[in-house]
């Protein structure tokens, strides 16, 4: 259960389409040096998007104030700078500044996809599904059908999410970056059905769009990797994180060398991921959850990763932090006070396989062995290969005995 803004879709969320498909919306006239100011601040932050480098965010974060010291009601500043703390996971700062923004710019629709992210980290649902509905109202767009398509994910309706990334594909047509993004997105969607011929044809046209397209890759290899093809996923997280140096494909190549035996490659990816995840956090960045889930993943540092999940959960009170707590306090033996929290973690009707197998294991460790069988069988329908080949199944199974 990742948020748009979250890592799952950092490589695809370039600033075109981040701003409604070009970065002068709202503002293509005006010839003030402000606004030539903020234009070159989101030109290095689709730099940033594209090669997943957040230490280019204070760069990004000082054109983009520069400019408001010049126009202090510079909306495309503000649209940038709310977007820059999306980009750093400070979504109370990305409301606050999408906020400001519409009160300027009432009529753009970027702003409400903006304000739509935001609201959906602070678990604001019916919020942002609003803004969203608001977005594709104004601007039909990939932008605005991508949201769509994943308010729709999180309320476990994935014909209508498939039905909107569809048009989110439509609306991308001649444009490569969007086309390979949108497409990746539908094969996403796709592996959970599972219709995973159909997914893998989807990751090979976005990699006919932009070549070693790094989500792509990433996607293959999850496909190899739950078909037992694990040397052939090491190959494609290879280069994937070579593409991109995102923690995700760090962490999951570590992950599939751990499956083959290769112990001490696995560690020298995981620490990779974790140095990734401290140059997110030293320029800006808030990755509680995210480190915390890794660590928990991994048997390691579990009561840290409970302090880091309760203040992560505080910040980010959705669907995500809940998930994430909720399996803090399973790995450290507070089951009793994990149910309700997964419970609330499943509130909206998700079909994310994780978060009902983790809550399997909660249900399973109060002794409520009819409930925790009928999410197993759940996980079982959903994606008949997971309990079998993923690699995090068969961690959490050996955590619970």
């Amino acid at each position: 259960m990742k948020g748009i803004a979250c890592v799952g879709l950092a490589v695809g969320l370039a600033s075109a389409a981040l701003f409604g498909g070009t970065l002068h919306e709202g503002n293509a006239a005006d010839p003030r040096a402000a606004e030539g100011i903020a234009v070159r601040g989101l030109r290095l932050q689709q730099q940033a998007g594209a090669t997943g480098n957040p230490a280019l965010y204070p760069k990004v974060e000082r054109e983009l104030r520069a400019a408001l010291v010049l126009e202090p009601a510079n909306g495309t500043a503000l649209r940038g700078l709310a977007a820059l703390a999306a980009s750093r996971h400070r979504f109370a700062e990305s409301l606050e500044l999408a906020e400001r923004a519409q009160r300027l710019e009432p009529q753009v629709a970027a702003v409400y996809g903006l304000l739509g992210d935001a609201n959906l980290e602070l678990g604001r649902y019916s919020k942002a599904f609003a803004a969203f509905e608001r977005m594709a109202r104004l601007k039909p767009s990939t932008a605005a059908y991508t949201r769509v398509s994943y308010a729709r994910e999180l309320l476990g309706d994935l014909d209508g999410a498939i039905e909107a990334m569809e048009l989110a594909i439509d609306a991308s047509i001649g444009v490569a970056e969007p086309s390979a993004w949108t497409r990746t997105l539908l094969a996403n969607l796709l592996v959970s059905q599972p219709r995973v011929e159909e997914a893998e044809r989807r990751y090979r046209e976005a990699l006919a769009f932009v070549p070693r397209y790094p989500a792509a890759l990433g996607g293959l290899a999850r496909i190899r990797s739950a078909s037992g093809d694990l040397a052939g996923a090491a190959a494609l997280y290879r280069r994937a994180a070579a593409e991109a140096p995102l923690p995700e494909f760090s962490a999951a190549l570590g992950d599939v060398l751990d499956q083959l035996g290769r112990r001490p490659a696995a560690e020298r990816a995981w620490k990779r991921a974790d140095r990734l995840e401290r140059l997110f956090a030293a320029n800006g960045g808030r990755n509680l959850l995210e480190t915390a889930e890794f660590d928990l993943n991994h048997d390691r540092n579990v009561r840290a990763a409970l302090d880091r999940a309760r203040r992560g959960r505080a910040e980010r009170p959705s669907v995500e932090g809940d998930h994430v707590l909720a399996w803090a306090l399973y790995k450290n033996d507070k089951c009793v006070e994990a149910r309700p929290v997964s419970l609330r973690s499943l509130r909206l009707g998700t079909l994310d396989v994780d978060g009902l197998y983790h809550h399997s294991l909660i249900e399973a460790c109060i002794g409520n062995s009819e409930a925790a069988a009928a999410y197993r069988d759940k996980v079982r329908r959903l994606d008949p290969a997971y309990l079998a080949h993923a690699p995090s199944a068969r961690r959490f199974a050996g955590a619970a005995g």
